[in-house]
């Protein structure tokens, strides 16, 4: 039998609390990954409802989130139109349960995506030595919130649990609507 054994190790040549973060995030998406496994073709693309969520539709949105509150909000650096489009940034509207069709894709071609991401994430985290440094944001309504940089690594972490959580379930809710 194997022993496997987990930990979540300060990522190196950061802030000790921000290489904790960094490392927790890390491992989070590991392990949703792993439970969702291997997924058909078909499974990624399957709206349980119209404009519902799918699993692609959710794994562009992770890391369009993350891009968002990592590159924009901490780092102050703007998105490009391009890739707005990419992540169908636009067209989701989680709250009001607005998912659009994601492009008919095998799962890894998501996880790239995402994995592209993460590389950028941790190349703009190396960047700060403060996790209190504020961020500053202006609302819709007009609002002004702040920020710090433990938080918004905080925010992006149970961002993606929650919805790796929900990859999950709709990979099985797939799975037992094939099998009947």
């Amino acid at each position: 039998m194997t022993k496997k054994h987990l930990d979540v190790k300060p990522a190196k040549g950061t802030d000790p609390q921000l290489g904790m973060l960094t490392a927790m995030l890390e491992d989070g998406t590991r392990e949703w990954r792993e439970e969702l496994g291997e997924v058909p073709d078909d499974a990624v693309v399957w709206q349980p409802f119209p404009n519902g969520h799918s699993i692609g539709a959710i794994l562009l949105h992770i890391a369009d989130v993350e891009v968002h509150w990592i590159e924009t909000v901490a780092a102050g650096k703007p998105r490009s139109p391009e890739e707005l489009k990419l992540f169908l940034s636009d067209e989701t509207d989680q709250e009001a349960v607005q998912w659009p069709k994601p492009p008919a894709r095998p799962l890894l071609y998501y996880f790239e995506l995402h994995n592209g991401v993460r590389q950028r994430t941790l190349k703009t985290l190396k960047q700060f030595n403060n996790p209190e440094q504020i961020s500053a944001r202006q609302r819709r309504d007009g609002s002004s919130w702040e920020f710090t940089l433990r938080w918004i690594l905080h925010h992006v972490i149970t961002h993606e649990a929650y919805h790796g959580g929900q990859a999950v379930l709709l990979s099985l809710e797939y799975s037992r609507r094939k099998s009947t």
